[in-house]
């Protein structure tokens, strides 16, 4: 470790730190689709989740495959992606996540009516914040996912006859994937950038 900094509750890795397996992680991630974020690497460690994904890198190479598929390679348009990451964040009261998502769904066109509808949770906000009928019910599935950990038999059937099965099921494999990601920011306290205000304390 070449100093005692940390991101969060874990020692912050910088590329001098680390092991050929971690080595590869950190390409992975570096080098791909994420890598042009900005914010990816601060002071020299990784930011989001991927710190502590370092920590175990051969389960974090696939961690972080599994995300990179979901984002870069998904059936849903943009808008949808993010309102579906949006809505797990906004649950878990994830702050790095949600704030980070906010800013790609901002470059994907977002409104920030929509953004701010789906942080409070509120269906009707949702609904009123789009012209688009889908978001409405993509966005009562998640919640009812995250808060039940199931879509109910009828909601799941109205989600289905908007956008397919195999799109529901990559909706509750995006959710999930956001899930893991919440708790590894929330249990290790992942802080936001400087200057960035919280959402949900």
């Amino acid at each position: 470790m070449t100093d005692n900094r940390r991101v969060g509750h874990l020692p912050a890795l910088t590329e001098a730190d680390l092991n050929e397996s971690q080595t590869q992680l950190w390409n992975d991630i570096t080098e791909g689709p994420r890598g042009a974020a900005p914010w990816m690497v601060q002071d020299g460690a990784l930011t989001g989740p991927f710190n502590a994904w370092l920590q175990i890198p051969h389960i974090g190479r696939a961690f972080a495959a599994a995300g990179e598929q979901l984002r870069f390679s998904s059936s849903l348009d943009a808008i949808t992606r993010e309102l579906v990451i949006l809505t797990v964040g906004a649950h878990w009261k994830s702050e790095f996540e949600f704030w980070a998502h906010a800013g790609i769904a901002r470059s994907a066109g977002m409104s920030e009516e929509l953004i701010e509808a789906i942080e409070s949770g509120s269906e009707a906000a949702v609904r009123s914040a789009t012209s688009d009928a889908s978001h409405g019910q993509i966005f009562s599935a998640v919640s009812a996912l995250v808060e039940h950990g199931v879509i109910p038999e009828e909601e799941l059937s109205r989600l289905v006859d908007i956008v397919g099965e195999p799109t529901a099921v990559e909706i509750v494999a995006l959710a999930g994937y956001y899930t893991l990601v919440s708790f590894t920011l929330n249990t290790f306290a992942v802080p936001l950038p400087d200057g960035e205000h919280t959402r949900f304390s």
